[in-house]
């Protein structure tokens, strides 16, 4: 079976550094594949169902092809800017988490 559709969780943010876009899609044994641009620059093709994201604006797009059977490919984007929280601790710069604070 060819899939259907093609899901990323989470599609919006906000992002932070860090968080994991995760690609699925029905259908019989589909393999995935990310392109797209990070911070202006093509991150080629990158294999699996999860794409990390780093710190930057981004805009990716995955893809689910299924090599076993004739089917159109079927994709789903997302874009967002992830950006970490930064303080000055100990006369260290750390990230910091949406959650956490400076201390």
């Amino acid at each position: 079976m060819c899939p259907d559709e093609v899901t990323i969780t989470p599609d919006a943010g906000p992002f932070e550094p860090g968080d994991v876009l995760t690609c699925s899609a029905d259908g019989y044994d589909p393999t995935y594949a990310w392109t797209g641009v990070f911070n202006g620059q093509s991150i080629g093709t990158q294999t699996g169902s999860t794409y990390t994201i780093l710190e930057g604006d981004f805009q990716v797009r995955c893809t689910a092809t299924i090599s076993e059977l004739t089917c159109t490919e079927k994709f789903e984007s997302v874009e967002g800017s992830a950006f970490g929280k930064y303080c000055v601790q100990r006369n260290t710069v750390i990230r910091i988490s949406m959650l956490a604070h400076c201390l």
